[in-house]
């Protein structure tokens, strides 16, 4: 079930009382060193974070609207740029 913000006078009606991070959180494994200190590219630094089990933000922010904790849009706009 996905939730969408209701809105009401303790949350000025944006419909978000709080803060939820969305991270993501590259662990510097043995592999990942050797690729920074060969000056690997990002997307190659990247793809072996991925293959060892990192979430990227995007996927964070929906595990967390999945869970009720935020809404897909919300993930959506501040995931957008990146």
């Amino acid at each position: 079930m996905l939730y969408k913000p209701q809105g009401c006078t303790a949350c000025g009606g944006s419909g978000y009382a709080g803060r939820v991070a969305i991270t993501e959180i590259l662990e510097v494994t043995e592999d990942i060193q050797k690729l920074i200190l060969a000056r690997a590219d990002t997307g190659a630094i990247e793809r072996s974070a991925m293959a060892a089990g990192m979430r990227s933000m995007n996927q964070d922010g929906i595990r967390k609207a999945l869970a009720g904790l935020t809404t897909v849009e919300e993930v959506l706009r501040v995931t957008q740029n990146l």
